[in-house]
C-alpha cells in the first residue's frame, strides 16, 4: 500500500483524479487503523490547497493557518466517521469550511469580523478561463468583490477542479445551484475583468 502521494502535480504531469482518490481513501483507512505516516501522507497532500482554500474564505486573515490546524484537528476528531464510500479531499474541503464558517460566527459576535484582513486580496491562484484578461492582483480583487456564494463555487470548480456534485454537498445546495453559482460568478468576473480592461485602454 502506498503511503505517499507526493504532490498532485509532479514533473508536470498531474495525477489523475481517480487514481488520486483512490490512494487518499487508501490512506484514510490507514489512518483510521491508527497509522501516522497515513496522516503524514494525508497532510502533506491535502494541507497546501487547504491552506489556499482557507485563505480565499478567511480574505487572507492572520487566523488562517491555526484554522488550516483546526481543520486537521476535526479531521482527527472524525476519523472513525469517515466512510470509504465517499472521497477525502472534498470531505476534507467541507471540514474545513465548516471550521471557518464558526470562526466567522464567533468573530461577528464580537463585532470584528470587518476589520480583520478587510483590505488583504484572497490568496488563491488565478482560475485558468480568465487569467489572460488581467495580471493576477486585478483578477483577485475582482474575485473578492463578488458575492461570496459565487466566489466559492466559482473557485471550487474552476481551481480546486471539484465537480458540481461535490460542491454541492461542500456548500449544502443542489448540484445545479452550484453550477449556477459558479457560473454567474465567471461571468460576473468576465464582465469586470473586461470592463477594467476597457478603462485602461
Amino acid at each position: 500500500m502506498s503511503q505517499n502521494l507526493g504532490p498532485r502535480q509532479t514533473d508536470g504531469e498531474i495525477l489523475p483524479q481517480d487514481r488520486e482518490d483512490e490512494a487518499l481513501r487508501e490512506l484514510m483507512v490507514q489512518y483510521q487503523e491508527g497509522s501516522l505516516e497515513a496522516f503524514r501522507a494525508l497532510y502533506a497532500h491535502l494541507a497546501p490547497d487547504l491552506r489556499r482554500y482557507v485563505r480565499f474564505l478567511m480574505r487572507g486573515s492572520d487566523a488562517a493557518d491555526d484554522l488550516l490546524q483546526e481543520a486537521f484537528l476535526q479531521l482527527h476528531r472524525s476519523r472513525a466517521a469517515y466512510n470509504p464510500v465517499y472521497a477525502v479531499r472534498p470531505w476534507m474541503f467541507g471540514l474545513a469550511r465548516n471550521v471557518c464558517l464558526m470562526h466567522r460566527r464567533a468573530m461577528r459576535r464580537w463585532a470584528t469580523i470587518h476589520a480583520v484582513g478587510s483590505d488583504r486580496l484572497p490568496d488563491v491562484p488565478v482560475p485558468a478561463a480568465v487569467e489572460r484578461l488581467a495580471d493576477a492582483d486585478a483578477i483577485r480583487q475582482c474575485l473578492a468583490e463578488l458575492p461570496t456564494d459565487h466566489a466559492e463555487a466559482l473557485t471550487l470548480h474552476h481551481v480546486w477542479g471539484f465537480s458540481f456534485e461535490e460542491i454541492a454537498g461542500m456548500l449544502g445546495v443542489s448540484a445545479v445551484a452550484a453550477r449556477a453559482r459558479a457560473s454567474r460568478g465567471m461571468a460576473r468576473l468576465r464582465a469586470e475583468l473586461e470592463r477594467l480592461s476597457s478603462s485602461r485602454r
